[in-house]
């Protein structure tokens, strides 16, 4: 046999041999890919879930913070309802100075009267007091401001006058009997104010109610 007759012979299995080898390096390279692409999903899965940890503690904080903060408001604004009540008591002797024969003033007629004043209109018994009118202005500013930092808090006083009953809002402190004029279940005076943040009740308000 030539030597050509055996190249010839050995070609197919050389040929065999070559693809068997290259189907091996292919499926060494395939396996390998394959490999590297699950380490990258598993390094990318480690990421996201680090991301996503990281993402829950800043939401936490974020959470822990804004509490810090509201409670934080939430205690200066309890701290400043007692300088209210005593700006409140401060109005009441103040105008009961002014206004003759009615030391007895419910919170709605104190109100007015002192509304009135505040504008410069005439009330029934009023003596004229340019000193105590004056005070009185001064005081109502002084509150009129403290309520407009609070209702900037989302803080406002609770409804009484020519409300109903409500238990969710009014805290009964005396009941009277009612009769045609005064309906059962009205607020008949307001004791003392109560706020709401919201829906969130702060303080009840303290109320006289028919019954």
């Amino acid at each position: 046999m030539s030597d050509s007759d055996e190249v010839e012979f050995n070609l197919p299995q050389q040929i065999a041999a070559l693809r068997e080898a290259v189907d091996k390096e292919q499926f060494k390279a395939n396996s390998l890919a394959e490999a590297q692409q699950q380490n990258l999903k598993t390094l990318l899965d480690q990421l996201r879930a680090g991301e996503a940890a990281r993402e829950r503690e800043l939401t936490q904080l974020r959470e822990q913070i804004d509490r810090v903060g509201a409670e934080a408001r939430r205690e200066v604004i309890e701290r400043l309802l007692p300088v209210l009540d005593g700006l409140d008591e401060a109005i009441a002797a103040g105008e009961a100075l002014l206004v003759e024969e009615q030391p007895m003033l419910s919170f709605g007629q104190r109100a007015r009267a002192a509304w009135r004043v505040w504008r410069g209109q005439p009330v029934h018994g009023v003596q004229s007091d340019e000193h105590w009118t004056a005070w009185l202005r001064g005081v109502e500013f002084v509150q009129d401001r403290i309520l407009d930092v609070l209702a900037a808090e989302g803080v406002n006083p609770i409804e009484t006058e020519g409300q109903l009953f409500d238990p969710n809002r009014h805290h009964a402190v005396e009941v009277i009997a009612a009769d045609a004029t005064i309906p059962a279940g009205s607020i008949v005076e307001e004791t003392r104010r109560g706020y709401v943040c919201g829906e969130n009740v702060l303080r009840y308000a303290e109320v006289i109610v028919a019954r």
